[in-house]
């Protein structure tokens, strides 16, 4: 019953943000989306709470530029106070521009090259591009050429496969140690960091070592389902102290500890 009226409550919430800024379409796709699992959306440019997105034909872009989706995250992210927000598996780029928009210094990281390219011309449509910068690479524990499997309905659940297919695309994968520095930032910058990587979640952390270690103040946000809460708290364990919790069913934050 809890989860049911917290349903109802989430897609209350959705179809008010659709309705406020007159996107009755998307009202129509979330409910053909909620009955069937496929996606009717046309692919249009939508205004939201978020800002405005291009969106792609045939994915659920639409749902992800809603405030509503993954609000428990919003909500932990407008509480938490930092400076500057690493987007990691940014897919359409909806948080940094969001964050952007409101001044926070933003990095976003998409391997899939449709999505960044989708995230590029959404920094633009939001004159964004001071505040945001993306790059067409993931995060790892080292440099590699990876192939993905592409999920053409829900850009932001493509995986990474041990072989290529005709069905995969090659991407490259940088470790996060190789390319802070040039970020150019401070020791003590109040930093915010999201991590939604289908399932290279310890991979990503392990290449972050040094990261973790140079910056004072560090907050993650990690999606767990795939890797497991116990495995990434035993690797960030082992490289810095950290503090726990859960921000919703799938997210936990681990706040570095001085």
């Amino acid at each position: 019953m809890k989860y049911l009226l917290n349903r109802i409550n989430v897609y209350t919430f959705y179809f008010y943000e659709y309705l406020r800024y007159g996107e009755f379409s998307a009202v129509i796709n979330a409910f053909l989306y909620m009955f069937t699992r496929k996606s009717f959306a046309r692919g249009t440019r939508m205004k939201t709470s978020m800002g405005q997105f291009d969106t792609r034909k045939g994915t659920l872009d639409f749902q992800y530029v809603n405030y509503a989706y993954e609000i428990e995250i919003k909500h932990f992210i407008e509480k938490h106070p930092f400076d500057v927000f690493f987007d990691i598996g940014a897919c359409l780029g909806e948080y940094s521009i969001w964050l952007g928009k409101k001044g926070y210094t933003c990095f976003a990281f998409e391997p899939v090259k449709e999505s960044y390219d989708m995230i590029h011309k959404n920094i633009l449509l939001n004159q964004v591009d001071h505040k945001v910068k993306a790059y067409n690479y993931g995060l790892g524990s080292a440099h590699s050429i990876e192939h993905f499997q592409l999920n053409h309905t829900n850009p932001g659940a493509s995986k990474r496969v041990k072989e290529g297919t005709s069905e995969t695309q090659k991407f490259e994968i940088n470790s996060l140690d190789d390319v802070f520095a040039g970020f150019g930032l401070k020791e003590d910058t109040k930093i915010l960091v999201k991590i939604d990587v289908e399932g290279m979640e310890v991979e990503m952390l392990k290449g972050a070592t040094q990261f973790f270690k140079h910056f004072k103040h560090i907050t993650l946000i990690i999606e767990e389902k795939l890797s497991g809460e116990s495995l990434i708290r035993d690797t960030l364990n082992e490289i810095c102290a950290f503090e726990y919790g859960h921000v919703d069913n799938f997210n936990i934050y681990a706040r570095k500890v001085s």
